[in-house]
């Protein structure tokens, strides 16, 4: 069994890929989201295989936001795992925005070198995906359909 943490699990693209994990029989699917208890993510980080790091803001009420959650949080899963024996592969949604000078931007490409940092120091697996704009339409998680 595979234990997959997907942290932004109630998100547009994060409730989308814990239905399809549900789905397989081979996968424990572990959530997190942003306003959960921090003891939840760490103890799903010392569980998971594998971190689908989709947790973010884009259009936060403070500028400062930006860093504090796209970077700071990637930096705290990153920080929990180098103090555990755990290293999963994470795979990180990061942003076409990161090649432009603007805070978010800025923000995701924080959290792209705080993931090679894991990968350097502490020699666990990452991924990173740079997506373009992301439109749909985000509706109440339903994990029992």
């Amino acid at each position: 069994m595979i234990r997959v943490l997907v942290t932004g699990a109630k998100g547009f693209i994060g409730q989308n890929l814990v239905v399809a994990l549900l789905r397989r029989s081979d996968v424990e699917v572990l959530t997190f989201e942003i306003g959960d208890p921090g003891e939840r993510l760490t103890g799903a980080l010392g569980e998971a295989d594998v971190v689908f790091h989709l947790a973010g803001v884009n259009r936060p009420p403070a500028v400062e936001e930006f860093g504090a959650v796209n970077a700071g949080l990637t930096r705290h899963v990153v920080d929990t795992l180098h103090a555990g024996a755990r290293r999963p592969t994470i795979v990180l949604t990061s942003s076409t925005q990161a090649l432009l000078d603007n805070p978010y931007g800025k923000s995701k490409l924080q959290a792209e070198g705080v993931l090679k940092d894991y990968v350097d120091r502490d020699g666990g697996g990452a991924r990173v995906f740079r997506l373009p704009n992301v439109f749909g339409k985000w509706s109440r998680p339903n994990y029992n359909s």
